[in-house]
């Protein structure tokens, strides 16, 4: 029998207590009122434990679709602990709100731990697809377009999030994200490479087949 969601909370964040899933699971699709009481406790839970219950909200999301727990994903994208951070820009990898794109611009240009920059990077590739297939503004489009663009060129972002950046720009039918794609290609840098070929993959554009099949036909040779 599910307890009140104030109890639910209180044991969640009693580190004496264990996970339990269907402790979780009564954390779904939370009220205003329900979260401010969430928000409340959590700065009273350890790192380690809230690391735990954001990667357990996850795995619950992603074995049942009934489970949403958006609302607490976007509230921790501020959370004081970096992988609670990059896990929550995990959690919310089927949102399609164009209100995230503006969070995770913010978290991919100034955060300070290069894990969540790249996971960052990588959410927005979902929005690129999109603005691609027309289902995002075009101001929307040109906000993610040159914030990718402009990561891609920052010699001083680690090669990381610019692999992530590349290879999240990659749908968009641009000349400056062939440009770069090719440039990446062409860089001599392995795993840049690596992702220019992802990129080329993701970009559809037929002018990658020969470069495709000429990759190919090496790693067959090999």
């Amino acid at each position: 029998m599910p307890l009140p969601i104030n109890e639910t909370i209180a044991e969640l964040a009693n580190p004496d207590k264990p996970l339990l899933n269907s402790r979780l699971a009564e954390l779904s699709n939370l009220n205003l009122e329900e979260l401010k009481l969430l928000d409340q406790a959590w700065e009273t839970i350890e790192p380690k434990r809230r690391r735990q219950i954001m990667s357990r909200l996850v795995e619950l999301a992603e074995d049942n679709f009934e489970l949403n727990f958006d609302s607490i994903f976007k509230g921790r994208l501020k959370d004081k602990d970096a992988e609670v951070r990059s896990t929550a820009i995990e959690g919310l990898w089927e949102s399609e709100e164009a209100s995230l794109i503006d969070p995770l611009i913010n978290l991919l240009e100034q955060d300070s731990s290069e894990k969540v920059q790249a996971t960052a990077a990588t959410a927005l590739g979902k929005f690129a697809l999109l603005a691609e297939l027309r289902k995002l503004r075009p101001s929307h489009k040109s906000r993610v377009s040159q914030t990718l663009l402009t990561v891609i060129n920052d010699k001083s972002k680690p090669l990381e999030v610019k692999r992530r950046a590349l290879e999240a720009a990659a749908p968009l039918s641009l000349p400056q994200i062939k440009k770069a794609i090719m440039e990446a290609y062409q860089s001599g840098n392995h795993r840049l490479r690596v992702s220019a070929l992802f990129a080329m993959g993701k970009n559809c554009s037929h002018s990658w087949l020969p470069i495709l099949l000429k990759e190919l036909t090496c790693a067959d040779a090999e």
